[in-house]
C-alpha cells in the first residue's frame, strides 16, 4: 500500500519552487535593467559638427607641413593613433555617466587604484572636439570628460578641477587646481561651443562663465616667475580676452610672454624631470601654436627664438624616448612639445624628421600625457586644427 501524500511537505516544495521562480524573475529583471542602462549610456547621439575631422587650418605662408606620403595617408596615421589612444587610456566611471583618462596606478592602503589629472582630461577634451565628425562618439565623450572635470572640484574653487584624483575612491581629496590644465579646459569649451553650438547635458556658456571667472582670479595670484604654474598660452588667453575681462587677460599674457622671452634663447631640455623642464616644454608647444594660429609678428618672432631647442630636441631625444626621468614629464612629451615650432623654422627636413619620429614611435609603457600631446602635435603638423574665428 502506497504511503499517503505528505501535504505539508508538498506545500513547502511548491512554495520553494514558486519562491525560486520569483527570485529568478527579479534577478532577470535587474540584469535587463542594468543592461538597458549600459546600452543607453553607450548610445551615440548624432550631433551636427561644424568642422568635422580632418578639418584644414589656414596656416601662415612660411609654415611647413610634412612631405611624407599624402595628406590622406597622414590623416589615416592620426586616426590609427587616436583609436589606439582611446583603447589604452579612456575609461568610464563606475556609473557610466563620466569618463576619465587613465594616467597611472597608485597604491592606497591595501588597494591599487587608477589615477588621473586635470591636464590629461583637458587634452582629451580638445581631442574630442578636433576628432568630431570622424568619431561619432566624440561629442558624447566630450561631455562625459567634462562631467568628470566638474564632479571633482579643486580645493580653491568649486568651478575649477582638482589637478589629481583617484576616480574609484568614494571621497578623494580635493587638491589645488592646475592653471595650465584649466586654460585647456576653458578653451576646449569655447571650441565645443563653436563645433556643436550647444551641449546635450551642459550649458557651455554658463560653464564657461563660471570657469573663466575662477581661472582669472587664480591667474592673477600667480607671478610670471612661478614657472610651475605660470605657463604662457597666448592662443587661449587671446580667446579669453575676446570673451570678457580683456585688459586683465592681455596683462597676464604680456607679463608671461616677457618672462618666457628671457629664458628661451639657447634653451635646451636638461632631462632632469624638473618643473622648469615641464614649463619650458608646455610653453614651447603653446608658442608654436600661437605662431600658427595667431600669425602675428610677436609670436612668429617668439617661435624663431626657440630654434636651438627645436633642433637639439630632434637630435638628442629620438634614441632615448623610452627612458624615464622619474616623476617628470616623459621624453615623448618633450619631443612632441617642439613639433609645432618645427613647422616655423623654414626647414622641410626638420619637419619631416619630427613627423617620422612622432608618427612611428610605439610607447611600450603607458604615457597618457606624452601620447596625448603626441596626438595633438600630429594633428597640428597635418593642419588639422582651426581658429575660433574661422
Amino acid at each position: 500500500m502506497d504511503n499517503p501524500i505528505d501535504i505539508p511537505y508538498l506545500l513547502k516544495l511548491i512554495g520553494s519552487v514558486v519562491l525560486a521562480l520569483v527570485l529568478l524573475g527579479i534577478a532577470l529583471f535587474l540584469i535587463k535593467k542594468t543592461k538597458d542602462k549600459r546600452e543607453q549610456n553607450t548610445i551615440v547621439k548624432t550631433r551636427e559638427t561644424l568642422k568635422p575631422f580632418p578639418q584644414t587650418a589656414t596656416l601662415p605662408k612660411n609654415a611647413l607641413t610634412p612631405s611624407q606620403g599624402t595628406a590622406e595617408e597622414r590623416t589615416q596615421t592620426i586616426r590609427e593613433h587616436y583609436r589606439a589612444w582611446l583603447e589604452r587610456y579612456i575609461l568610464p566611471t563606475y556609473d557610466g555617466r563620466a569618463a576619465f583618462v587613465r594616467v597611472g596606478v597608485e597604491r592606497k592602503r591595501l588597494r591599487y587604484q587608477v589615477s588621473t589629472t586635470s591636464l590629461a582630461q583637458s587634452f582629451a577634451m580638445m581631442q574630442s572636439v578636433l576628432m568630431s565628425g570622424d568619431d561619432l562618439s566624440a561629442p558624447d565623450r566630450f561631455e562625459r570628460l567634462l562631467n568628470f572635470a566638474i564632479a571633482y572640484p579643486s580645493s580653491q574653487d568649486e568651478n575649477l578641477s582638482t589637478w589629481h584624483t583617484l576616480p574609484d575612491m568614494s571621497a578623494p581629496a580635493r587638491l589645488e587646481a592646475d592653471p595650465h590644465a584649466e586654460s585647456w579646459i576653458a578653451y576646449s569649451l569655447l571650441m565645443a561651443k563653436k563645433q556643436w553650438a550647444e551641449g546635450n547635458n551642459f550649458d557651455y556658456e554658463r560653464v564657461l562663465d563660471h570657469r573663466l571667472t575662477a581661472l582669472l582670479t587664480l591667474q592673477k595670484d600667480i607671478d610670471p616667475s612661478e614657472h610651475k604654474r605660470a605657463i604662457y598660452a597666448p592662443v587661449f588667453f587671446d580667446a579669453f580676452a575676446k570673451r570678457n575681462d580683456s585688459e586683465a587677460w592681455r596683462g597676464i599674457a604680456r607679463d608671461m610672454r616677457a618672462e618666457l622671452a628671457e629664458h628661451v634663447k639657447d634653451a635646451k631640455f636638461a632631462l632632469d624631470g624638473s618643473a622648469e623642464e615641464a614649463w619650458l616644454a608646455f610653453s614651447a608647444w603653446q608658442a608654436g601654436l600661437a605662431g600658427l594660429i595667431l600669425q602675428d609678428d610677436i609670436h612668429l618672432n617668439l617661435a624663431a627664438r626657440f630654434e636651438s631647442l627645436v633642433y637639439d630636441a630632434i637630435k638628442t631625444l629620438p634614441t632615448i624616448l623610452d627612458k624615464s626621468d622619474g616623476d617628470g614629464i616623459s621624453r615623448l612629451t618633450l619631443l612632441a612639445s617642439c613639433a609645432p615650432l618645427a613647422m616655423l623654422q623654414n626647414d622641410q627636413s626638420l619637419v619631416d624628421k619630427y613627423w617620422q619620429v612622432l608618427s612611428t614611435f610605439d610607447a611600450r609603457e603607458r604615457d597618457a600625457i606624452g601620447e596625448s600631446l603626441r596626438l595633438l602635435s600630429l594633428m597640428v603638423m597635418n593642419g588639422n586644427v582651426w581658429r575660433l574665428e574661422e
